[in-house]
């Protein structure tokens, strides 16, 4: 899910999804240090919301889990999952997670608030990209996805809609929320042979649910770039 104003595309696959759960907004609420100014977008797992920090007097992103999975083990799960990777990594073009939180059963990340759009929408709105912007991006996710695959880290859903451009053109890598980590067993959190992930950008590894590693995510940013 974007941490962008803009809605994202909500065609990752969640097995046992339905997809068709009650709408809510919360803003105007506070959840801990974080006050809820208003919903940016909505996709599988949960909404994103812009909210201010309150004692930093800072915007950030709240991606808060929809209530349907509040209670499921899994979901509970891949929020952590998110939160406790991306903590892991401190790169220039990878979004920066701050704090995960729960307040009244509303579980959370919150996260750098990255205002521009995706890759995806960029494009669609300004068509094709001249050389030096596209070489500038294809560096910036390069080394991005390189640096999480230097620790061990699998992406699983390297795209456009999860490349998000700054207004001055840096690069911020979202949504490692089906992220794997190869080097922390308790991060394991799909059964084998299920596929998870975006089908017209994964790997012919992840799409018939076999092992990964690094490779799989380069293959996705090959069909990105």
């Amino acid at each position: 899910m974007s941490t962008t104003d803009r809605k994202p595309a909500e065609d990752t696959l969640f097995p046992g999804e339905a997809g068709n759960h009650p709408s809510r907004d919360l803003t105007g609420l506070t959840l801990d240090d974080f006050r809820v100014e208003k919903l940016l977008g909505r996709g599988g797992m949960g909404e994103v919301y812009l909210a201010t920090q309150v004692s930093l007097n800072r915007p950030v992103a709240l991606k808060v889990l929809k209530p349907d999975f509040a209670s499921n083990p899994t979901y509970l799960g891949r929020l952590k999952t998110e939160a406790t990777a991306v903590a892991k990594l401190n790169h220039a073009s990878i979004v920066h997670v701050y704090t995960l939180g729960c307040v009244d059963d509303i579980h959370f990340i919150a996260m750098e608030y990255v205002q521009g759009t995706n890759l995806k929408e960029y494009i669609v709105k300004k068509g094709a990209l001249d050389l030096a912007l596209a070489y500038s991006i294809m560096r910036q996710t390069g080394q991005a996805i390189g640096a999480a695959g230097e620790i061990g880290l699998i992406h699983r859903d390297v795209k456009p809609e999860n490349i998000l451009m700054t207004r001055k053109g840096r690069v911020k890598v979202a949504d490692f929320g089906l992220c794997r980590d190869q080097e922390g067993g308790g991060l394991h959190l799909t059964q084998s042979g299920v596929t998870m992930g975006t089908p017209l950008y994964m790997s012919p590894e992840q799409a018939q649910g076999h092992a990964l590693d690094h490779r799989s995510d380069l293959y996705s940013l090959g069909v990105t770039f």
